[in-house]
């Protein structure tokens, strides 16, 4: 099992005031606390599939780049799959004010981002079944692990201040609003967080691609496949059908 870095293995906490806020809201709705703005970085243990074979790891899409080019054979003898997810949960609260119409007040109360890695690696059944095999592939495909971990623990550092910041442009409470627009006010907050969240994800998830693929080049590959001099695979490893002896070239 592989977790989070000690400096954010607990949950990152930024207290949003009210400081910020239209002159609107803060000559009359007035948040009761400051709103908790929570980044927990989670790592599940990584798990391990091998119960399939090497034929039918060709027939999954992967998206590292080829780096033996055209005129090389490769062939996927693992990988990893899970990656990372972000998941945004908001609490708000509000308050209604009979003696103004029943006017509202609406605020952010918490904001918790979980960030999860929930990593599996796929090794073919021949590749387990061979010590070296198994060994040399599980140590490559559990760096795309730490890769992963890496980039979770970046971002846990960063998004509670990029929500905070586009928050406070925003406000962290609105109103007064009429009862009949309370709920839309209310959805537009909550939507206005998953937005963010969902930006800076992308902004992750392409810096976590490119560098998956950095470390997926000719080098890499070409030690992997040193490590285990001995062994070969055949065209009935990878095809399902016999034939001939082919070329270690992986990924």
């Amino acid at each position: 099992m592989f977790g989070i870095d000690p400096l954010t293995a607990s949950a990152l906490l930024i207290l949003a005031g009210s400081g910020e806020n239209s002159h609107q809201a803060q000559s009359f709705c007035q948040m009761p606390a400051p709103a908790k703005i929570n980044v927990i970085p989670k790592a599940e243990e990584t798990k391990y599939d091998y119960s399939q074979t090497m034929a039918e790891l060709q027939q999954y899409s992967i998206d590292t780049i080829d780096p033996y080019g055209f005129h090389g054979v490769s062939a996927t003898q693992g990988f990893m799959r899970g990656g990372v997810k972000m998941l945004p949960q908001v609490k708000l609260g509000h308050k209604f004010f009979p003696k103004y119409g029943n006017a509202a007040c609406i605020w952010y109360e918490s904001i918790d981002i979980t960030i999860t890695l929930d990593p599996t690696i796929v090794l073919a059944k021949e590749i387990y079944k061979d010590k070296c095999m198994r060994k040399a592939v599980g140590d490559h495909e559990r760096e795309h692990v730490k890769i992963d971990r890496m980039m979770a623990n970046k971002y846990s550092k960063i998004m509670g201040r990029k929500v905070y910041d586009a928050l406070a442009e925003r406000g962290f409470i609105a109103g007064p609003v009429s009862p009949d627009q309370a709920q839309g006010m209310a959805d537009r907050m909550q939507k206005v967080v998953q937005q963010i969240v969902a930006h800076e994800f992308k902004k992750m998830d392409l810096e976590r691609i490119e560098k998956q693929r950095d470390f997926d080049n000719l080098g890499e590959y070409e030690s992997v496949s040193a490590q285990c001099p001995k062994f070969e695979y055949t065209e009935e490893m990878l095809t399902g059908s016999k034939g001939k002896k082919k070329s270690k070239n992986r990924r």
